[in-house]
């Protein structure tokens, strides 16, 4: 392998942009479920021809779940490669010890809600999943197997948190019993076996929407694409290609990703359906290369205003919007606000707001304080 540029660590890599990329994906999924939970509760403004055209467009909003996958996954990858080069070996309960930190506050915040208060509260329901798989972070098998018939919406977010938890896990038991995978070896052959798993397990699934959507060797090569990617950039050192690429061959390649994203449902149909992860993921992990290492960019997703910041609270907008979502509804039923595109509007820009107080509040007063405890971990 070639020389290492990014070998002399002495502290863990920090990356620009990717904040602002993650405020992306989870205001992309909040868009889409503004969209899509709830729909019985609007009125005939909403099945008109204008509105569904709008839908169809906010409706690729879940890509950003993929963004997120592929983001975790190159991200998580090169600070593990930094560790191993740095301290010759990988703390496998450090690294443990970091991802709950970051992963299980909220997300069993949004689980005790779910199964212990909501029901209780005025206009609760009552959820058939459960707790058990949840806690486990076997949720996305909970919603092949009963979230279809279940009211409770607001749990089904925590399904992509359980599939990196199981991940991460994975990679735990895999350093655990594998030597050198400490050392930061065999990275590149755990993500190509995992990418094959994805293609024949989405082949033999191609039929099945729920398991296709859901399950975690479906969608696990998102993760695994990041993986690679950071692998590249690390030993291959293949950023200092994106300082080639122009300005204008850098649009064009974003608008063909978009146009596919958005144009999917004609593009990927029976067989096909086994591609579509793989070239979204490729895409994201370009966007993330680009925005990373990219001299000519077109734009810079920290340098949008206010990304950044949003970026750093994008897990509370993203655990918490599902919440603040039905509770809006609830509010503009009364209100008596849902017959009209303008109360939908309101809807919108309430919950957004809602969501991303709520998730400010939650990551300076118990994420953040949490996170702090990181440094003995390292």
């Amino acid at each position: 392998m070639k020389g290492h540029n990014h070998t002399k660590i002495s502290s863990p890599p920090r990356f620009e942009n990717l904040n602002g990329l993650r405020f992306i994906g989870a205001f992309s999924v909040f868009v889409f479920h503004c969209f899509t939970l709830g729909q019985e509760v609007w009125g005939d403004f909403f099945s008109r021809s204008w509105f569904q055209s709008l839908k169809k467009i906010f409706n690729q909003g879940h890509y950003g779940v993929n963004l997120f996958f592929v983001l975790s996954g190159f991200l998580i990858t090169y600070l593990l490669l930094a560790e191993a080069k740095r301290s010759n070996k990988i703390n496998v309960y450090g690294f443990f010890m970091r991802r709950l930190l970051r992963i299980w506050p909220v997300y069993f915040i949004v689980l005790i809600f779910g199964f212990l208060i909501f029901p209780h509260l005025p206009f609760g329901l009552s959820t058939i999943n459960s707790p058990l798989y949840y806690g486990a972070f076997l949720s996305n098998f909970e919603e092949i197997w009963h979230g279809w018939k279940d009211n409770v919406n607001l749990l089904t977010i925590t399904w992509s948190v359980s599939i990196e938890e199981q991940f991460y896990m994975a990679w735990v038991l895999l350093m655990l019993l594998i030597p050198p995978v400490r050392k930061g070896k065999g990275f590149l052959v755990y993500f190509t076996i995992l990418i094959a798993a994805n293609f024949v397990f989405r082949y033999y699934n191609a039929n099945d929407e729920r398991v296709i959507y859901f399950h975690t060797l479906s969608v696990i090569s998102d993760i695994a694409i990041g993986g690679y990617l950071s692998c590249l950039c690390y030993y291959f050192s293949i950023q200092k290609l994106f300082s080639k690429i122009s300005k204008w061959t850098n649009v064009l390649i974003y608008a063909i990703g978009l146009g596919g994203i958005f144009l999917i449902s004609n593009v990927f149909r029976g067989d096909f359906v086994i591609a579509e992860r793989l070239l979204i993921g490729l895409f994201f992990a370009y966007i993330i290369a680009d925005q990373a290492f990219g001299i000519n960019s077109f734009f810079k997703a920290d340098k949008l205003p206010g990304f950044y910041n949003l970026g750093e609270i994008s897990y509370g907008i993203y655990m918490y919007h599902c919440i603040v979502i039905y509770y809006t509804q609830v509010m503009v039923v009364e209100l008596r606000w849902n017959g009209s595109f303008s109360g939908f509007i309101f809807f919108v820009l309430f919950s957004g707001l809602a969501s991303f107080g709520i998730a400010w509040l939650s990551f300076h007063y118990i994420e953040k304080p949490l996170l702090t405890l990181k440094k003995y971990f390292r």
